[in-house]
């Protein structure tokens, strides 16, 4: 499946005009929104999202709009995880996943980590969270700010291309990998653990 096909629209920040979060969401195959956030993608495209799912206690989708709405009650997860849910079920493997930071900070930081347990991508309006675990190699902008949230304390990381090698770091803490900086357009990360990379965008 082609990266954007579908996307899964939190109701956090929406996404600026003009943006890579707007990009995507404007040229997605599938928009999965959760909840509230179909009635914001209603108001900034004119039309309704593919589905919208969650409690539905704050979205007034119309009977008649064509946006198939999926009810998931239950508060062990929230409509972000649902969303996941409900597009895995439906064998959307990697979706993208738009608006989960911003108007609550608590929302956000456990978007950030539920994607990581998901294995899915967030991009924001500053840049991208990418989970990873291995070796990957990120095509960046040299100078771009590079953080590393690594959730297991005994992760073991090697970096090529930061300013600050990542090379037998201590996890000790979410923060001790963060603020770091590219040196050229390629950064090449291993992980022996899933931790979450943060890349922002010039």
């Amino acid at each position: 499946m082609r990266r954007g096909d579908t996307v899964i629209l939190a109701a956090g920040d929406f996404p600026r005009s003009g943006g890579a979060a707007w990009r995507l969401l404007a040229s997605a195959k599938r928009v999965v929104a959760c909840d509230s956030a179909a009635d914001a993608y209603r108001r900034r495209f004119g039309r309704w999202p593919t589905v919208a799912v969650g409690d539905m206690d704050s979205a007034k989708v119309a009977a008649s709009s064509g946006c198939r709405v999926v009810r998931m009650d239950g508060q062990d997860d929230n409509d972000l995880a649902k969303a996941v849910a409900y597009c895995f079920s439906k064998g959307w493997k990697a979706p993208v996943i738009l608006g989960a930071c911003g108007k609550r900070e608590d929302h956000a930081i456990g978007n950030v980590f539920r994607a990581l347990e998901f294995g899915l991508e967030i991009v924001t309006d500053f840049g991208r969270f990418v989970p990873m675990c291995g070796r990957k190699i990120f095509r960046v902008s040299p100078g771009a700010a590079v953080s590393v949230f690594a959730p297991d304390t005994t992760t073991h990381m090697t970096s090529r291309g930061l300013e600050w090698p990542l090379d037998g770091v201590s996890f000790r803490n979410l923060y001790c990998a963060t603020l770091n900086r590219a040196t050229s357009s390629r950064v090449t990360l291993t992980a022996d653990r899933p931790v979450s990379v943060f890349i922002c965008q010039s």
